[in-house]
């Protein structure tokens, strides 16, 4: 749709549709979620003692993403229809787009590559052929991450291109298919990581509020899968990006809850100190389960080991 057509063409309702508020209240969602979450992170870490850092470069890219958002909502159109934008919110829509495009893979892939980082810890000494599944999903969500940040740049040429779309050059892909082609592999690797460790993590032998704890992991985990298929399903829906401001709420939702999603999967298994000390005497084992003596990790395989998952976490 071109932006600089008449206005009086459409009816007033179309002029006055917005449809923003869903990815709006995704955004400021998760930007509160990731702060609290942030925030217990380092308070479990000045408990149990651990000088460690968060990862700063997947909170800046995280937060680059709402920022890139609300920005899309505020002074990019985002929710309103293509035929109300000035050229100044149509040009200013497609540069965040681009910076969108850049930055939500390498949330996602930022993400996952943390989820592997737990997978390793908690299962790579105890078979070999999961040592080798994990580290080669991860060097394959590393290639992704990276194909992914190079195609925005050499798609458009010149580079400028992205959001002068009146100025010389062309674009190799349109924007729909981009978004579409990128999101193929996202839900691959995110069932992936999500499928191979649950076969080993069932037969797993420690107590029960580690069992519980990797059940909650994992819970929020297959909410990511689930972010993952919708934020697939929603840009399969979009039919063409002539209206992409307005089309782009819905996808743009699922893309944002994906990455928080992962980032909470993340946080979660680093709140072991900030738990046990919230919740000092209180025997969550004798709660759960009436046995006292708690084995090692039990999984049998090929390349057997054992290891203590508790000294892990």
């Amino acid at each position: 749709m071109d932006p600089t057509a008449s206005q009086s063409s459409f009816p007033p309702e179309y002029l006055a549709a917005n449809n923003s508020a869903p990815l709006f209240i995704t955004c400021i969602a998760f930007l509160i979620i990731e702060t609290t979450f942030i925030s217990l992170l380092y308070t479990s870490r000045f408990i149990g003692g651990d000088s460690k850092k968060a990862n700063l470069s997947m909170l800046m890219l995280m937060t680059g993403c709402y920022i890139a958002c609300l920005l899309s909502v505020k002074i990019g159109g985002a929710g309103r229809h293509m035929a109300t934008l000035s050229t100044m919110e149509f040009t200013t829509a497609l540069k965040l787009n681009t910076a969108l495009q850049i930055v939500c893979p390498l949330t996602n892939s930022l993400s996952k590559l943390s989820i592997l980082c737990l997978l390793h810890g908690v299962l790579a000494s105890t078979s070999v052929r999961y040592k080798l599944v994990i580290r080669w999903t991860f060097i394959f969500v590393t290639i992704i991450a990276i194909v992914q940040l190079l195609i925005p740049f050499g798609n458009c040429r010149p580079f400028p291109r992205n959001w002068d779309v009146f100025g010389p050059g062309s674009c190799t892909i349109d924007g729909l298919a981009l978004w579409k082609y990128m999101s193929i592999p996202n839900v691959l690797t995110t069932f992936f990581i999500v499928a191979v460790p649950v076969p080993a993590l069932w037969r797993l032998k420690v107590t029960p509020l580690t069992k519980a704890g990797l059940a909650v992991v994992f819970g929020v985990c297959v909410a990511g899968v689930v972010a993952a298929i919708m934020r697939f399903l929603a840009f399969h829906r979009v039919q063409d990006f002539k209206d992409f401001t307005y089309e782009v709420i819905k996808p743009l939702s699922w893309t944002v809850a994906e990455s928080g999603i992962y980032m909470v999967a993340g946080v979660l298994p680093t709140l072991r100190q900030l738990i046990k000390k919230a919740f000092a005497g209180v025997h969550f084992d004798k709660l759960l389960s009436g046995n006292k003596k708690w084995s090692t990790l039990d999984i049998k395989g090929e390349g057997e080991k054992t290891s203590e998952y508790e000294e892990k976490i």
